[in-house]
């Protein structure tokens, strides 16, 4: 499970228009207008594709071209080997925020200055196509191909888009000293932190049901990771939360992280439920149970209450969880009725005894590409130079 993200699109650019002088660089700044021109086509197309026929992984690869380019730009300002004969603008079209529910209209490109826009959106761009192609490698599994292999490729995918996110968060928006009033909601610092704790989360719920299809992990083991899954999408939402005007932060991104909460903090209970009944605590194992059904029941009825949202994908997952609960209730309830007779905990009692969360996986750690040209170019070029043929 992973949130359904829309690509942004952007605006017509060439970095000639803004540069004083291109000096010996004049080739590879053509070129790196002409990489930007690629990504924006792609990105166009996109919207005019189905969604079965997308493909992400061209989108990965175009931005994985045109970044080295954007880097040497960025480093060639910043050392003086380019300078700027007017501050460098480009325009991103805003998709996570609410404008779409509010207006009624398409998302609006947003005009802002510096080099460290473009980086931010670029790079933003890159960790939703990297969730994306997630959604797309688990959709083999559904159509039946249960192997590791895809599992471990769909939760690889999820910690790049989540190695991404925090990247942006922490050491790109910080540098956008230009950073205007009217700036998206995607360059606030909160939004790709916890874009970075969602994208961690879901990957381990792919872990999580890698290990289920082994058979080889404890139902207690199962809960707790659960719990840690609902914890990092507990943080998520409290990062959302905090953004000054977050109600511009989109409806049905904040609905699918709140319910997302709900949702594994249920399958936490379910499983402990399911580990109170192996070891006949048949009281507590029905307790839980109930407290997982009503959670279920609880993200259905907050969706069917607010009609004007899309239907949450978490939701979706809720109605088909509960089938199998329902039938788990029904049975442990009947073996404490007529065996075990086990009073069943209260819901307070039921909380005091839930475990703490854990984590099965480490966020990756993302870095830039090396620069295409410029003098960091030139300096990692002489280095690897003097270290070629060396052993050590």
């Amino acid at each position: 499970m992973s949130y359904f993200y829309s690509l942004p699109t952007t605006g017509a650019m060439s970095f000639v228009d803004f540069l004083q002088n291109v000096g010996p660089y004049s080739t590879e700044i053509s070129d790196a207008t002409a990489q930007r021109g690629r990504l924006r086509t792609v990105l166009k197309d996109l919207k005019r594709d189905s969604q079965e026929t997308r493909d992400y992984r061209h989108i990965l690869n175009t931005i994985e071209d045109y970044l080295p380019y954007l880097v040497s730009i960025l480093n060639c300002l910043e050392s003086g080997d380019l300078t700027l004969k007017k501050n460098i603008e480009t325009s991103w079209r805003s998709t996570l925020s609410d404008h779409i529910i509010h207006t009624g209209s398409n998302a609006p490109r947003i005009v802002c200055g510096g080099i460290y826009y473009e980086l931010i959106f670029v790079l933003m761009t890159y960790a939703y196509a990297w969730s994306m192609q997630s959604h797309d490698i688990l959709k083999t599994v559904q159509e039946g191909s249960s192997s590791p292999t895809q599992y471990n490729k769909a939760a690889d995918a999820l910690n790049i888009a989540a190695s991404v996110f925090h990247f942006i968060a922490y050491d790109v928006i910080p540098k956008w000293r230009q950073s205007p009033e009217n700036r998206p909601v995607e360059t606030i610092k909160e939004l790709p932190a916890a874009l970075s704790k969602m994208a961690l989360a879901d990957a381990q719920y792919i872990a999580i049901n890698k290990a289920l299809l082994a058979g080889q992990v404890s139902k207690s083991l199962v809960a707790k990771l659960y719990i840690g899954v609902a914890g990092e999408y507990e943080m998520a939402y409290g990062l959302i939360s905090s953004i000054a005007g977050a109600q511009e932060v989109s409806t049905d991104l904040k609905k699918y992280i709140y319910d997302g909460v709900q949702f594994y903090k249920a399958m936490g209970k379910k499983f402990l439920a399911m580990d109170a009944n192996d070891n006949q605590k048949m009281g507590e194992a029905v307790g839980f149970m109930r407290e997982c059904k009503a959670d279920l029941r609880s993200i259905q009825h907050s969706s069917l209450a607010k009609p004007h949202l899309r239907k949450s994908a978490v939701a979706g997952r809720a109605l088909k969880e509960e089938e199998s609960v329902s039938e788990l209730l029904q049975r442990y309830t009947m073996i404490n009725d007529t065996v075990a007779y086990q009073s069943i905990p209260s819901r307070q009692d039921l909380q005091r005894i839930i475990p703490n969360g854990r984590g099965v996986l480490q966020m990756k750690k993302y870095q830039l590409p090396p620069p295409k040209f410029g003098p960091a170019h030139e300096e990692e070029s002489n280095a690897n130079y003097a270290r070629s043929g060396a052993y050590y």
